[in-house]
């Protein structure tokens, strides 16, 4: 049977599927380096990163080997205004881990998150202080849409929404509004902008999916 201490050590792991570095504006601000993490809560239709839900393909490190690797580009982050970005996947299953990596990484380099917010408002809480730029991917404010397209609820992500409005941290954040071929329309577009304006977020990205082929139908 696995020790308490042994099994408490393999939770404080990251799994992560891959780690690009040198990343220009596409993650946050300045250069970036992307950690996509294993595991996501949601079953996206026309999901671009299928292989964050392959269990064999992801590597386990911890918080303070993720920085000693990601310091490296330690100086292409302070002349920038850079830093890292969680992706996957679905980062905020980490919410802890990041923590953690924030308490050890250098102040002054900025920590990012690129999430569904359908996660546990706990996991939110864990991070939404000290997180420099959340972009969130809401799919659609419709729940019946959302629910179709996803295979879940959205009601965690509605929560999570208000409670970062609650906080006044409109101005972290980056609301990604996609046009999904076959479930969205400019109207659903046009309503989730705006429920999403009348929580107070201002910073908002349309974009339509580009789907890479028919193996991400699922």
């Amino acid at each position: 049977m696995e020790s308490l201490e042994r099994k408490t050590k393999r939770m404080e792991k990251f799994k992560v599927q891959v780690i690009n570095r040198h990343r220009m504006k596409t993650d946050g601000n300045g250069i970036t380096t992307l950690v996509a993490l294993y595991g996501c809560p949601l079953n996206c239709k026309y999901c671009l990163n299928k292989k964050v839900l392959s269990i064999d393909k992801y590597k386990e490190i911890t918080p303070e080997e993720l920085v000693q690797l990601v310091m490296i580009d330690y100086c292409y982050f302070k002349a920038t205004g850079g830093g890292i970005t969680f992706g996957g996947g679905e980062p905020l299953i980490y919410s802890k881990q990041i923590a953690k990596t924030r308490s050890i990484l250098p102040s002054d380099i900025k920590i990012n998150v690129e999430t569904s917010l359908n996660v546990d408002t706990q996991n939110l809480l864990d991070i939404v202080d000290f997180v420099d730029e959340i972009i969130i991917d809401i799919k659609s404010l419709n729940t019946d849409i959302y629910r179709r397209y996803t295979d879940r609820d959205n009601t965690k992500l509605v929560d999570n929404l208000n409670i970062i409005a609650e906080k006044e941290y409109q101005h972290k954040c980056l609301i990604r509004i996609p046009n999904i071929p076959e479930y969205t329309t400019k109207e659903d577009i046009d309503n989730s902008i705006r429920l999403i304006k009348q929580l107070g977020f201002t910073n908002i990205d349309t974009f339509d999916y580009v789907i890479r082929g028919a193996e991400n139908n699922g």
